[in-house]
Parts: C-alpha cells; sequence; structure tokens
C-alpha cells in the first residue's frame, strides 16, 4: 500500500504505484516564497530534467511525515538505514521538544522545528533517561 501526503489544494488518489513510472531524483534545491507561505522545490532528474513544485508551507509537516515514514519502511525492507557514524546531517535549529506518555502508556517525544511537529514514539523505559538528559 501507498503512503499519501495531503496537500491543502487536492486530494489524494488511490491508484496502485508503480516504480516503472519513475524517475531517479539526482538533486533537489529549494527556497521559501517571499511571504513565507509556500516552500518552492526544483526536483532535478538525470534523463527529463527538472520539475519545480510549490508546496504550501502548512503542508510541510504532512510531507516530512511521510518520507520519514518511508524512509522506515525502505529500512525495515532493505538495508538502507542511516547511521550516525556515517551520515552527516546538518543540525536544524530546534523550536520546542516535549516528551510525555500518552493514555495507552506510549511514551512520545515531540519535536518542533520551523514549520513542522514531529512526534515519536519511544519504549516507555528510554522516556525517562531521555526526560533527564532534556532538562539537564
Amino acid at each position: 500500500m501507498s503512503q499519501q501526503c495531503p496537500t491543502s489544494s487536492a486530494s489524494p488518489s488511490r491508484r496502485r504505484i508503480d516504480i516503472k513510472d519513475f524517475r531517479q531524483v539526482s538533486y533537489v534545491t529549494g527556497d521559501v516564497s517571499a511571504g513565507g507561505g509556500a516552500i518552492l522545490l526544483r526536483v532535478e532528474t538525470e534523463e527529463d530534467g527538472h520539475v519545480d513544485l510549490s508546496l504550501p508551507t502548512v503542508d510541510l509537516q504532512h510531507l516530512a511525515t511521510l518520507l520519514l515514514t518511508l524512509g522506515g519502511k525502505a529500512a525495515a525492507n532493505g538495508r538502507f538505514a542511516a547511521f550516525s557514524e556515517t551520515f552527516q546531517a546538518p543540525p536544524m535549529p530546534l523550536h520546542g521538544v516535549s516528551l510525555g506518555v500518552e493514555d495507552n502508556g506510549q511514551a512520545v517525544l515531540t519535536v518542533e522545528t520551523g514549520a513542522t511537529v514531529l512526534s515519536f514514539s519511544l519504549p516507555q523505559e528510554s522516556a525517562a533517561e531521555i526526560g533527564r538528559l532534556l532538562v539537564s
């Protein structure tokens, strides 16, 4: 089953995705619209050139969640996990972080950066240790 990212201007279609229909992305660049209401992306392929996309900033959280969910599926289905020893990620500015426990006992770490809020489920035994690290 495919994962979908809703956008505010269109509803997602329910067609089956065939990997042969896709071109391999070689480069992605981006910017922000003048008023901050849209994320502007230029997605390039080696064979077909580029496509310019505009994503409403309010939908950025959905796209980030979709990409992280699909990345998790790729890691579970293959050998595509990023390891901190070999992968360098630029630090993101952190605007907020919270740690809590849902009614069902599941520990949740919520991180806010820019216009995106992401929540991560954690083993409950990790929550106390992470909580201590956050307040120290």
